[in-house]
């Protein structure tokens, strides 16, 4: 029978557990589930939200029903709590063991394999069937926090050089500005462009966030795993259902993580047959057009500035929103100490 890992003593044995399975203990989780055999750990496993995570096995175990008694329990736990839909990160030499028990492969890199659980990007591409184009279509991803000018000369440019463009908002509500407004936003300013279509990512776009770092050694190789696993869910499965040979991107001198994702477009994306189109950020006088300095002069209460960097309908928002907006700024703060 399985138990919760709760006490100081619990999860000493289970991070022990976890350091002879190549694994370094996660904070960040909801619920930790244990295996025990005469007082002993044998196995181990976590979930955070629908992501399971530090699933071990002592090593004397492996050939019993250590594994799939823990992920059963895990999966049962999730399904309790409401999640449907589950994602496993794992190192890809383990991706059969996840198999055996219905999970489906999405991704593999050299280090990461990426499988889900109940529903499907199958499904999730069958509901947006409908809107699947023939052409020579494009295809951005933007997390919109909020909805900017430079947003949306990106998505104006890439209409002009395309049958149809897909604009894919990232459904995960980390963000300042929640996602459902987000979307409407995009939506909102782009009405007036007829060949595009704005989607919501669903659960497809890896986030910093939600990407599980614990079975990678640095925080280098971290960033990386989780630039190739994103762009390798939307080149193998996204762009195809959408007829996409192009991605918008904006060039990136402020940001060094989007910079790096940028530069690992360029290097994955033609295996895809996508071309990657860079645009130069677009500016408001001298002032690079960016989410974070709207944000920035939102909170400093430069409104009229900020006003030449957002279109109506988000500048609108924004002055509506301002106090709901530096609630969540600060809850966010608070939670990433």
């Amino acid at each position: 029978m399985h138990s919760y890992i709760t006490g100081e003593a619990q999860i000493r044995e289970a991070v022990s557990l976890l350091k002879d399975a190549g694994l370094d203990y996660d904070p960040a989780h909801e619920v930790f589930l244990g295996i025990y055999e005469d007082g002993r750990l044998i196995a181990s496993g976590a979930r955070d939200h629908n992501i399971l995570k530090m699933v071990a096995v002592d090593e004397e175990y492996q050939n019993t029903g250590a594994f799939s008694e823990i992920i059963n329990a895990l999966i049962t736990d999730a399904f309790q709590a409401g999640h449907d839909h589950l994602f496993v990160f794992t190192k890809p030499m383990y991706t059969f063991h996840f198999e055996s028990l219905n999970f489906t492969p999405l991704c593999t890199t050299d280090k990461v394999a990426v499988l889900e659980f109940g529903k499907s990007i199958k499904s999730y591409l069958e509901n947006l069937r409908n809107l699947s184009r023939r052409g020579r279509n494009s295809g951005l991803v933007m997390n919109c926090n909020p909805f900017t000018k430079g947003h949306r000369f990106l998505i104006q440019t890439a209409a002009k050089e395309s049958d149809f463009v897909y604009v894919f908002v990232v459904q995960e509500d980390k963000s300042i500005v929640p996602y459902q407004d987000r979307l409407d936003l995009v939506r909102r300013g782009t009405a007036e462009l007829k060949n595009v279509y704005v989607i919501p990512s669903g659960e497809y776009a890896v986030s910093r966030i939600t990407f599980p770092s614990y079975f990678l050694k640095n925080k280098e190789q971290v960033t990386k795993q989780q630039i190739e696993t994103d762009l390798r869910i939307f080149g193998q499965h996204i762009a195809p259902a959408f007829n996409i040979i192009k991605r918008y991107v904006g060039e990136e001198p402020i940001c060094e993580f989007t910079s790096l994702y940028n530069e690992a477009m360029k290097r994955l994306m033609p295996e895809y047959g996508i071309k990657l189109v860079e645009i130069e950020r677009k500016t408001a006088g001298e002032t690079l057009i960016s989410a974070s300095t709207v944000r920035r002069l939102l909170f400093d209460g430069k409104h009229e500035e900020m006003k030449t960097l957002v279109p109506e309908a988000t500048y609108e928002y924004l002055l509506k929103n301002k106090d709901m907006l530096r609630a969540r700024f600060d809850k966010f703060s608070k939670s990433s100490k």
